[in-house]
């Protein structure tokens, strides 16, 4: 066996002086847009940003905000829509995750109803996902 294909035998919650209890694999990332499904801004993302941040900070005691990003996607008709979302992630805790999963829920249809979203999109645990019919929806 090569070098480099060898594990290193260390046990780093003790190399770091890190709590082996508050160990978290799981991510949870959310996609909070500034566009609706016509490519219109909206104007409350920032609303949307703090309601998420407060949400997920009680799924893994606090989570980060990173500054708009770039990012493109296409529209019904193939057309290119360009926006600036912001992501929001957090490590979670496993036990608090399954707690919040109805107000996750919640607050994921509500943002995509209340913005007029196409679908809202997110990530857990490596995966993505996409929510296209939103709860309370009138059709």
């Amino acid at each position: 066996m090569e070098e480099k294909d060898q594990e290193i035998g260390i046990d780093i919650n003790e190399a770091m002086g890190a709590i082996p209890s508050e160990i978290s694999s799981q991510a949870l990332r959310l996609y909070i847009p500034n566009k609706d499904r016509c490519s219109k801004e909206f104007g409350t993302q920032r609303k949307w940003v703090l309601e998420a941040a407060n949400l997920l900070s009680e799924i893994g005691g606090g989570c980060t905000i990173m500054p708009a990003v770039e990012g493109i996607w296409l529209d019904e008709n193939g057309i290119a829509v360009w926006e600036n979302p912001v992501v929001l992630y957090v490590y979670v805790n496993g036990n608090k995750f399954i707690e919040k999963l109805p107000q996750l829920r919640e607050f994921l249809h509500r943002l995509g109803r209340e913005t007029n979203q196409g679908e809202i999109v997110f990530e857990y645990d490596g995966q993505f996902f996409r929510i296209i019919e939103y709860d309370g929806e009138i059709k």
